[in-house]
């Protein structure tokens, strides 16, 4: 079996496209095994760190799924899945249809997060909502506080409709920070969030989530 390398920027939505495309084309078919990580990411021409985050991607749209100590295999029922992929039937609701769907799931989450962060977790936490905290210029701090949380739950599920939901919404959230709108406010709503979550307060942590979305609402009215 052959993969061609991968030599563009946005290494894992690479990895994601070109094993998606050998899917629809049946070079890989439903209970196909792929190569163990080192073999593949040595294939591909990527770091591992990103064939990881190309795989939690796939595995979080259900294309593949991993046994421990057996491997990554592709799922029975990914070709019809890959005919409207979530990330792609997310594209297509409206804003408000993902706010709905991300407050749902960030209830649920920080639960989760109440329950499984460790204390030092919980301090990564407190430095990411710095001001001057180093995070990637293509996210914004927002995208980062709620993807480790996402990952902090423990749930790729979580973590793959993070990461879709600021995909989707990198345009509009960038227009946001460069009127300045909310970054204080923002700042202010993460660490009352992970004031909670330190207190292992659940109800008081999806009180502030949902604060926190709700103004995240009337932002996005502001802006259209």
């Amino acid at each position: 079996m052959k993969f061609p390398a991968i030599v563009n920027e946005r290494l894992s939505d690479k990895v994601v496209n070109m094993l998606t495309d050998q899917i629809k084309s049946g070079q890989l078919k439903p209970g196909d095994k792929l190569p163990n990580e080192p073999e593949l990411a040595n294939t591909l021409q990527v770091s591992r760190g990103v064939l990881r985050e190309a795989l939690t991607i796939l595995q979080a749209q259900n294309i593949i799924y991993r046994k421990p100590k057996e491997g990554t295999f592709i799922n029975t029922f990914a070709p019809s899945l890959l005919n409207e992929t979530w990330a792609i039937s997310m594209k297509k609701a409206t804003y408000l249809d993902l706010l709905e769907v991300r407050e749902c799931m960030e209830i649920r989450m920080i639960e989760k997060v109440i329950d499984l962060a460790t204390d030092s977790q919980i301090d990564e936490l407190y430095d990411l909502i710095q001001p001057d905290a180093g995070v990637g210029k293509d996210k914004t701090a927002d995208y980062y506080f709620h993807y480790r949380l996402a990952e902090f739950s423990q749930n790729t599920i979580f973590v793959g409709f993070i990461d879709t939901y600021y995909d989707i919404f990198h345009e509009i959230t960038s227009l946001s920070l460069s009127k300045n709108l909310r970054k204080d406010s923002i700042h202010n709503e993460h660490k009352e969030i992970v004031d909670a979550i330190k207190a292992r307060d659940k109800n008081l942590a999806r009180k502030k989530i949902r604060g926190h979305l709700h103004n995240v609402k009337i932002s996005l009215k502001e802006i259209n």
